[in-house]
This record gives structure tokens, C-alpha cells and sequence, in this order.
């Protein structure tokens, strides 16, 4: 198996002294009740001559504190003391002890929560838990012991890597029954004191790393091992990690599972095996489901609409989508949404269409924001919210969000009538895709045909057109493009051009999947042969 090898460049930057404090300095100070810093402690911490060793007894005494948290907490008074022994700087000690003494009633307990406030201010300061920016975080029992410190539950992880930072803490956390979240978290200290047992560091990478903790029993690594076996098609060998994940209920592990045996029975030609497949798809989501996978919810629901568990159990896929979409799930949202406009497996409804349109919006698809501006301009109705949302997506170069813009404005859904701004929407999104076929055609189109005067550009419109069928050959065998060109010579006079263009798109249209459009398209070669424009209500 091929392993990527990555080079170690960690720099730790934990403060911003040049040359940290003796740690034990350090504790002495913050043990006499002297105000000392989270970066002090943490500097002098990692650098500590015998930091691999500390590191591990560390790890080895936060695992035992976080197998005890939850049930016997009179066992965590000597385990919390060990660990600030060890590491006076650590969140799990300080959290461990503050439930310690809150059980014995002990003044002591306000001592260790205010230093549970002050480790997670430092790690919020220097992070937000995204993937670009992740928390730092001591060790992996740190992140967890984070997490519950927030009240949430820990219910999946998996380690990550990148060239950036090699080692990191994928964290899925359930905050309520139905919501899950993720967080990453930033391990370079594990990773640097590991790197240090290795007398080669160029040799050492996060994969072997993984590994090595993965036969160990850590469950986060196992499902690393897992995702990336399962990246490289050696099916079988993934399975047998992600089986000893899941185990100890790492609902990544579980999705993981699902989509290599939704794979496995797509490929099966066997009934019998493919429904086993099936079976061990639906029991994989059924586990990721109850720790409060909305991811899951929302697979296994699309596998229940799509027929995959029978006619019988479709409808089945309708709750399921719901359940994710008030998780805040944006594409089960989203596939809502679709569902009650077209009135497909449920009743067709045009309020509950826009409020998932909505909701999928408020929660940043992209998709959905453009799907719900052509709802609006189809069903006439106007929302403000909609130009907003997309003039957000056209900061990001989205051309399509750039057509819409100048739809809302040319129609004045959700704003008012501005046709100078409409046109500068359509230049943009062009100036942004001006060789893709779908934009280029839509805004052509519209300043052709439109039947707002005030809109046409025929000039503009056969620029673009020209410039899209002459560089692209595939757009220059599509009927729908030739049909666009073909109008666009129309309104600028070239009668006989555009015949001959026209011809050539009836003809494109012979195949069974155009059927829909060939009486349109003959109906414009007429047109053209008796010297009329195309117009009609565009956009």
C-alpha cells in the first residue's frame, strides 16, 4: 500500500515568549496562588526535555479519568491530582476535579472551574473548532473532555491530516438528541513528542502514527485507517477496522460502513448478497441514526424514497428526511423543498416548498439559495432575503448566483425593477464563466427574446454566443445553444443565418431525449424563415 509521506514541519506557537519559564517555575508559581498564563504553562510543558514520556502518562491517566467521569466521580480525586501532577495545564485534570469536589461539596471545586474557563478561553482564542482554524488541544482526551465541558456528548472521531497540519482531531459532538456537530482540534504537541521517538524524523508521518495508535485500540485512529483503506478500494481491510470502531460507538465508523456496503451491493449481481449488503447498510445507519448522525438520517432516507428497501417501505424515507432537516441538515432541507413543488411522495405544496427553500438557505446551501430565486421568479412571489443570499454567492464568483441577480432585478422579485442592474448582473456572470455553456446561453437567451424592451441586447448576446460556438464543440452540436444563436442572428437582422443555424438545431433534435423540444424548435425555424424575432417572458 502506497503511504503518503509527509515531511515534519510542526512549529509549535502555544505563547509568545521567545524563551519559556522553567515549567516547574511555572507550577510552583500557579500553585502558590500566583497568576501564571495558559501559554506559560503550556510553553513550558512542551518544552520539557522528557516531553514524550510526560506526554504518554498523560494520555494513559486522562483515558482512566475519562472512563470514571460520568459514573463514579469519588474515583477521580487521586486521577485528576496525578494528572495536574503530570501536567498542571491540563483541562481534563482541572474538569475531573471540579466534579470531584462539587460531589463532596467542596469550596475547592470553584478553584479548578475557573481554571476549566480559563484552558478553554486560551484554546478559543487561538481557534474556532472549523478545520481551518481548529482548537489546540493537549491530547485526545482533551478534546473530548472540551466538548463535555460544553455539555455535549462525544459519539465519533477520526483522525486527519494535511500538509498543514499533520495531525489533527475530527470530533463529533451530539448537543442535543437530534443535533450533531463537528469540531476539529489541533494535536501538534502529540505529533512533535512522537516525532522525538524516532531517530529518523524524516521518516516518521501521521499514517504510521495512526496505525500505531489504531492496534492500540484508539478508535479515532482506526476509523482514519478505515477512510483512507477505503479510499484505495482494499475494501475488506477497511471493513475490519471500521467493524472495531464502531464498536465502541463511533458513528463515523458507522457511516463509513454504510457507504462501503451501499457500494458492495450496488456492484452485487447476486439478489441474495445484494440484499445482505442492503441489510448491513440499513443496520450501519440505523447505529449512526441513534447517536444523532443527521447525515445518516438523511442517506438512509434517500435510500427509502429511491425504492432500495421496496415499495413498501418508501414513505419510510419521508420522516426520516424531516428528523435531518430539524437537525439542521440543509440538504434533506433542500430535497424537501423539491419534494413538496413537484409533489413527489408527498402532497404538492407550495408554502411548505418555500419554507424548506428557506430553511435550507438560512443555513447556507448554495444550491438551495439559487433553487429558491427560481422558485420565486417561477411561482411569482417575492423575498428580499433572496437577493441577499445570492449576492453573497456572487462574491464567491458563483456566475450562476450572478444570472439570478439579474433575473430578481430585470422581474423585480424581492426588490425593485432595475434593468441597468439586471444587465450588469448578466455581464458579471459572463466576464466571470465566459465559457460556460449554461450561463452564457441563459443570459443570451434573455437579452434576445426578453419581452422587457428595456433588457434586450441582441448586440451583446450574439458577442457571447459567437465566441461560446466557436470555441466549444460541444455546445456547437446542442439544440438548445443553436437555438439561442440562432435567435440572437435573428434580432440583429441576419435573417438567412439564422435559418441555417435553426436547421442545424431540428436536426441535433432527432435523438429520443430533444422529443419535449422539436415542435418548439420548428416553430422558430418558421419564425426565422418569415423574417420574425423570437419574444417571449424572459427571465
Amino acid at each position: 500500500m502506497r503511504v503518503l509521506l509527509i515531511a515534519v514541519i510542526v512549529a509549535i506557537s502555544w505563547g509568545c515568549q521567545s524563551a519559556p519559564l522553567d515549567y516547574s517555575v511555572i507550577v510552583d508559581k500557579a500553585s502558590d496562588g500566583e497568576q501564571v498564563s495558559v501559554a506559560q504553562l503550556s510553553d513550558g510543558f512542551f518544552s520539557l526535555p522528557d516531553l514524550p514520556e510526560r506526554l504518554e502518562r498523560l494520555t494513559d491517566l486522562e483515558q482512566q479519568a475519562l472512563q470514571l467521569v460520568e459514573d463514579e466521580p469519588l474515583k477521580l480525586g487521586s486521577i485528576g491530582t496525578a494528572i495536574l501532577d503530570t501536567y498542571y495545564g491540563s483541562l481534563t485534570g482541572h474538569f475531573v476535579l471540579e466534579k470531584f469536589y462539587r460531589h463532596l461539596e467542596s469550596a475547592e471545586a470553584e478553584i479548578h472551574a475557573l481554571w476549566v474557563q480559563r484552558i478553554r478561553e486560551h484554546m478559543q482564542a487561538r481557534g474556532d473548532g472549523s478545520r481551518e482554524q481548529p482548537f489546540p488541544a493537549t491530547t485526545a482526551v482533551e478534546a473530548q473532555i472540551y466538548v463535555m465541558s460544553l455539555d455535549m456528548s462525544p459519539v465519533g472521531s477520526m483522525y486527519q491530516t494535511s500538509e498543514q497540519r499533520p495531525y489533527t482531531l475530527l470530533l463529533q459532538a451530539r448537543r442535543e438528541p437530534t443535533q450533531v456537530v463537528a469540531v476539529h482540534f489541533d494535536l501538534a504537541g502529540v505529533y512533535k513528542a512522537m516525532s522525538q521517538r524516532f531517530n529518523n524524523a524524516s521518516e516518521f508521518h501521521p499514517v504510521a502514527l495512526m496505525y500505531h495508535l489504531a492496534r492500540q485500540g484508539d478508535t479515532a485512529a482506526q476509523t482514519a485507517i478505515g477512510g483512507y483503506l477505503a479510499s484505495q478500494s482494499e475494501l475488506d481491510t477497511a471493513i475490519d477496522w471500521l467493524r472495531a470502531a464502531s464498536r465502541t460507538g463511533n458513528l463515523l465508523a458507522n457511516s463509513f460502513l454504510a457507504r462501503i456496503f451501499w457500494e458492495k451491493a450496488s456492484k452485487a449481481s447476486e439478489p441474495d448478497l445484494k440484499q445482505e449488503y442492503l441489510d448491513t447498510v440499513l443496520e450501519n445507519y440505523l447505529h449512526a441514526i441513534a447517536l444523532g448522525s443527521a447525515d445518516a438520517m438523511y442517506a438512509l432516507g434517500v435510500l427509502y424514497l429511491n425504492g432500495h428497501y421496496g415499495e413498501d417501505n418508501v414513505t419510510s424515507g419521508v420522516p426520516l428526511l424531516t428528523q435531518a432537516a430539524d437537525a439542521q441538515h440543509s440538504d434533506a432541507a433542500m430535497f424537501l423543498a423539491h419534494m413538496h413543488y413537484a409533489g413527489e411522495g408527498v402532497d404538492k405544496d407550495l408554502d411548505r416548498a418555500a419554507a424548506y427553500y428557506v430553511r435550507a438557505s438560512e443555513l447556507g446551501n448554495p444550491f438551495a439559495r439559487r433553487a429558491y430565486a427560481r422558485f420565486l421568479l417561477t411561482e411569482e412571489r417575492s423575498d428580499s432575503r433572496a437577493k441577499d443570499w445570492l449576492e453573497e454567492l456572487a462574491e464567491q464568483d458563483d456566475a450562476e448566483a450572478m444570472v439570478l441577480l439579474g433575473n430578481l432585478h430585470a422581474r423585480g422579485v424581492g426588490t425593485k425593477p432595475n434593468m441597468r442592474r439586471a444587465v450588469g448582473w448578466f455581464k458579471n456572470a459572463v466576464s466571470t464563466s465566459p465559457m460556460d455553456a449554461n450561463v452564457v446561453n441563459e443570459v443570451a437567451w434573455t437579452l434576445t427574446v426578453s419581452d422587457l424592451e428595456t433588457l434586450q441586447r441582441p448586440r451583446y448576446a450574439l458577442q457571447i454566443m459567437d465566441r461560446l460556438m466557436q470555441g466549444d464543440s460541444g455546445a456547437r452540436s446542442k439544440p438548445e445553444y443553436l437555438d439561442t444563436w440562432a435567435a440572437a442572428y435573428a434580432a440583429n437582422g441576419d435573417f438567412p443565418r439564422a435559418i441555417a443555424l435553426q436547421e442545424e438545431a431540428v436536426a441535433a433534435a432527432a435523438a429520443d431525449q430533444y422529443a419535449g423540444v422539436r415542435e418548439v424548435l420548428s416553430t422558430h425555424l418558421e419564425a426565422f424563415r418569415n423574417k420574425e424575432t423570437i419574444t417571449e417572458k424572459a427571465p
